[in-house]
């Protein structure tokens, strides 16, 4: 038997990769650095961090001075395991392994990574899950043929994975399969029972034709949590209403509709005169946790007070994202969890940071 997990299920740590400079992070390096030192304080907080990295030792010096500077303990960083691959980019949610449960044990599938259908150079990233495995760092890898991206599936751990066709039926993907036989695939790899495939949904600056991540979530096995657009002079009004209603007439194994809650819109966020995906669906699940981000936006407060009451047994932990959409992403985009007896800790030692950091007084 085969399942794919869901997100809030127990975990084993989250994958980051480190923004550095010859990535497209550079302009505004530092800036997106510190965002990544608060996510990664948090991530530690409650599990174990890998973090991909040019530099052990330089990674290693900002992360301890963030934490000197926020006046933390650099015990947390125990949890944290440094280890230097060459990297593209930082978008961990496209380019890592996807873990399915097979027959009591955890694998991590390592499908391909083509940069969103050929946009942008992924030569490094597509190497990394594999890197890892020939590390020791996961229990147990399969590799697999297809194109497909963390970030354009979303499973509700029970059989049911929601998907979109922008995406997933883009040409530069997976060009010789048409949506039934996708569909086959997904069902075959993961487990599933059931897929949903929603037609509308968009957000202006995604480079990612449409990821389901920053559109539309599973918090529960029956609740889905989405963003719309009531302001019917921005350009998301109608597809956004147009997927409204495709949510509504979704069904899951039952037969009977999900609950649906609504987030809430930002205002448009722009960046050299660019208009910036800015999303609130882009949430991460950690153990006992959702990392929320947010955009100095006026509807911040309401995304966390509706969240929070949906998903009443984590904490909403809100996370300034502004910087991060400069790249066209959010704060979901750039991780990859790995659920619970997925990850080699006895390997994972010999990455270990705990020898390289002291206890602040």
């Amino acid at each position: 038997m085969k399942k794919i997990f869901a997100e809030w299920e127990k975990q084993d740590g989250i994958l980051l990769s480190f923004p550095h400079k010859n990535s497209d992070w550079n302009p505004y390096l530092k800036e997106v650095q510190q965002v990544y030192c608060e996510i990664i304080v948090e991530i530690l907080q409650v599990e174990a961090c890998i973090l991909i990295c040019d530099s052990k030792q330089n990674t290693l010096k900002i992360i301890k001075d963030y934490c000197d500077f926020k006046n933390i303990n650099t015990d947390i960083l125990k949890q944290l395991y440094c280890i230097e691959i060459p990297s593209n980019d930082t978008w961990a949610r496209d380019f890592g392994g996807i873990t399915i449960c097979n027959n009591g044990k955890n694998v991590v599938l390592d499908y391909g990574f083509n940069g969103w259908g050929l946009k942008f150079a992924s030569n490094f990233d597509n190497q990394i899950t594999h890197k890892l495995h020939q590390l020791g760092i996961f229990k147990k890898v399969k590799t697999k043929k297809l194109i497909l991206e963390g970030g354009s599936i979303e499973s509700n751990g029970n059989g049911i994975l929601l998907t979109n066709t922008q995406c997933l039926l883009e040409r530069n993907r997976n060009p010789f399969y048409s949506k039934k036989q996708l569909e086959k695939i997904l069902q075959k790899d993961l487990g599933i029972q059931k897929v949903l495939w929603l037609d509308s949904g968009y957000l202006s600056g995604d480079d990612t034709d449409s990821h389901i991540d920053t559109l539309a979530r599973f918090i529960a096995p029956n609740t889905i949590a989405y963003i719309t657009c009531d302001d019917k002079n921005d350009e998301h009004y109608q597809a956004l209403q147009a997927m409204q209603k495709e949510l509504k007439a979704l069904r899951n194994l039952k037969n009977k509709p999900f609950k649906l809650i609504k987030l809430p819109f930002t205002a448009p966020k722009y960046y050299d005169n660019e208009r910036l995906p800015a999303t609130y669906a882009n949430f991460l699940f950690i153990n006992g946790a959702i990392l929320l981000p947010i955009y100095r936006d006026s509807n911040d407060s309401l995304a966390i007070e509706i969240l929070q009451k949906a998903c009443p047994k984590h904490k909403i932990i809100p996370i300034d994202c502004s910087v991060l959409i400069r790249q066209h992403g959010s704060l979901h985009c750039i991780s990859m969890q790995f659920p619970k007896n997925t990850l080699n800790f006895q390997t994972l030692k010999n990455f270990s940071t705990k020898n390289a950091t002291k206890r602040n007084p």
